[in-house]
């Protein structure tokens, strides 16, 4: 058996969700992996196309959106180094629920559809390790629902806020991105963040934003 390489293993061994796996089941993913590089703007998969498979982000960022039929979209998450997306078509049979799109010249791991449903076959750890993955994915969406449903554009702004300040990977988002992450219009968000200037909580500077108090931001998030 070819042994995969070495670049691969660290990848695979530094995502979160495969970090805790034995090293010989890590081995078999990366027996299967395909390592790919792709630059800014290019589409991985449209809502509704069979499933390649599971990606793991190694550098870079991928959005994962939705788009409505008058043609509004609406950010579900943007996936940073060290995490993964599209796990649940490549179990349930179905078509990807999401478009997903690369937002930088990023590199990513192609765990694809058929290859890794035979291995968990194999490695009851990996499928365990699945099975609960797939379980937190759905109570993020609730979470998501949640949001969306039940707080203002000011809470779930501040909130954004409050995780990107504490994202390592952070990259900086246009109004019109993070917009279409809470659902929202750009007018608004640009209204929002001018409000939260003149209370002290971040300060607008060449279009950045500079979280100067993330306690005062955690608490408009949690009162609205």
């Amino acid at each position: 058996m070819q042994h995969p390489p070495s670049a691969t293993l660290k990848i695979l061994q530094g995502a979160n969700l495969f970090a805790s796996l034995p090293n010989e089941t890590i081995a078999a993913l990366g027996d299967i992996a395909m390592l790919q590089t792709r630059t800014a703007k290019h589409v991985l998969f449209l809502e509704g196309d069979p499933a390649p498979g599971v990606y793991v982000v190694s550098q870079g960022r991928v959005k994962i959106s939705r788009i409505s039929p008058n043609g509004r979209e609406q950010i579900m998450t943007i996936v940073t180094p060290g995490h993964h997306f599209n796990i649940v078509p490549v179990f349930d049979g179905g078509p990807c629920p999401a478009n997903a799109e690369i937002m930088m010249e990023s590199e990513l791991l192609l765990l694809p559809t058929i290859a890794l449903r035979a291995l968990v076959t194999q490695h009851p750890t990996l499928a365990l390790l699945l099975l609960k993955e797939c379980s937190s994915h759905m109570r993020s969406l609730v979470n998501l629902v949640d949001d969306l449903a039940l707080r203002t554009v000011q809470g779930r702004l501040a909130k954004l806020l409050v995780h990107a300040a504490t994202d390592e990977h952070k990259t900086p988002l246009t109004q019109a991105e993070v917009a279409s992450q809470l659902g929202t219009v750009r007018e608004m968000v640009g209204r929002t963040l001018r409000t939260f200037e003149m209370m002290g909580l971040i300060k607008l500077e060449r279009g950045a934003i500079q979280v100067i108090n993330q306690k005062g931001l955690m608490a408009q998030a949690d009162d609205n």
